[in-house]
């Protein structure tokens, strides 16, 4: 009890001394959260706590964690998934006092299940004491409670969505192509799965098509699945991820809500043991193609990134981007270049300089923003690797990108701050 009021005193102390930053400042400057100020990083969730919010965060203290059982703390430290979802299930939308608390017997946490709130002789939620109460911090407000608390184990990602009611059509058509076997893996998901009204709205023609012939059926469902859990706070970040079948899935946000290729989510983060499910109003159907989109060599030309066009050229480089294998493009534009104009007059005049400059801009290979996060290394086209860093942005060799996802005919290209050089 003592040490139980020390430490609260303490935690106090230390927060009101910072003043109200955000959450995660917050975290990073109070000692006895620096373990969940580690989870949070690590698990990916620091941009999140980061955010506009409002966000009530209740706030495990290092002795919560120590007191885990080995393996379970292992596996928090081990498995950023995991971690994440553990992390997701402590953190509630909106900005919720203690006195708004007692009031509900339950509250919904971005995972998407409920914590349970006793408040007779003190707050427990889900069992875990809360230590500290209304700790107000610029984007939500902190509890912090003397237990890490852990969600249900979910089903995984088809029986959820057996469960829902609502994708019957879309389950059916899974386990006649055999997809369903695909989707049960310990790697996680994203799915954008079509509802049976969805399904409906296909005209009959092609609907009737579209059931007679397997093989188109499993590429038009391969389109709606994503490797990776991408949440909705995810995906405002992206402009697209790569679909199990292979093509694109767009991705942006507009004045109606999050749109998948066209088609806007209805129903968002359902989440299952090895994935996530956004609901969406309309089946999507790959392009298969990308012909009517500008080659590498076009969008170089127009899109402010000419002087590297020449001095690929002038390097005998070009007829690399004349190839039709896929590419990756780490690209200065005009304007970085042209503030290095001193350093760019040099190099033009050592060809093996620059040659083995360029090469460093080159990947072979297509690689989206988004799987450019989970990559830790890369080889440019010279065989040397390039370091892939995540953070608030994405580093390659130290140097941030800074437009992403520039969709080309034949790759894609991605603009960065300042030359690599090694």
């Amino acid at each position: 009890m003592v040490r139980n009021l020390l430490l609260v005193l303490i935690v106090i102390s230390s927060l009101i001394a910072f003043g109200q930053n955000d959450i995660l400042s917050m975290l990073r400057e109070t000692e006895e959260l620096s373990d969940l100020s580690r989870k949070v990083e690590s698990s990916g969730l620091d941009v999140l706590l980061s955010g506009p919010g409002p966000f009530t965060l209740f706030a495990p203290i290092n002795g919560a964690f120590a007191k885990l059982p080995p393996a379970t703390g292992e596996k928090l430290s081990a498995d950023a998934s995991y971690s994440q979802r553990v992390l997701l299930y402590h953190i509630v939308s909106g900005k919720m006092t203690s006195q708004v608390i007692v009031q509900k017997p339950e509250i919904d946490t971005l995972l998407g299940q409920t914590l349970g709130i006793d408040a007779r002789g003190g707050i427990r939620v889900d069992g875990a004491s809360i230590l500290v109460s209304n700790i107000e911090a610029s984007n939500g407000i902190i509890h912090i409670i003397n237990a890490v608390i852990f969600p249900r184990e979910e089903p995984d990602i088809v029986q959820v969505m057996r469960n829902t009611g609502i994708l019957d059509t879309f389950v059916s058509a899974l386990e006649k192509t055999g997809i369903v076997d695909r989707l049960r893996t310990e790697d996680p998901l994203t799915i954008f799965a079509p509802s049976d009204i969805a399904f409906a709205r296909i005209p009959l023609e092609t609907r009737e098509s579209f059931f007679e012939r397997p093989e188109w059926m499993r590429e038009v469902l391969l389109h709606h699945v994503a490797r990776g859990f991408y949440a909705t706070y995810d995906l405002i970040d992206e402009n697209a991820l790569r679909s199990l079948q292979g093509d694109l899935i767009n991705v942006r946000v507009t004045d109606q809500g999050l749109d998948i290729d066209g088609t806007l989510v209805n129903i968002s983060n359902i989440v299952a043991e090895n994935g996530i499910i956004h609901i969406v109003n309309h089946v999507t159907f790959p392009t298969i193609t990308r012909n009517s989109l500008p080659s590498i060599r076009e969008t170089m030309e127009s899109s402010g990134f000419y002087i590297m066009l020449s001095l690929l050229e002038e390097a005998d480089l070009g007829d690399m981007l004349d190839t039709r294998s896929p590419m990756t493009v780490l690209a200065l534009s005009d304007k970085t270049l042209l503030e290095l104009e001193e350093r760019i007059g040099s190099l033009s005049s050592d060809e093996e300089t620059l040659v083995d400059l360029l090469a460093f801009h080159f990947i072979p290979n297509e690689y989206l923003y988004s799987e450019l996060k989970i990559a830790q290394s890369l080889y440019a086209i010279n065989g040397k690797p390039l370091y892939v860093k995540a953070g608030d942005r994405i580093y390659i060799n130290d140097v941030p990108i800074i437009r992403r996802d520039v969709v080309c005919r034949d790759g894609v290209i991605h603009e960065i701050e300042s030359v690599i050089i090694k």
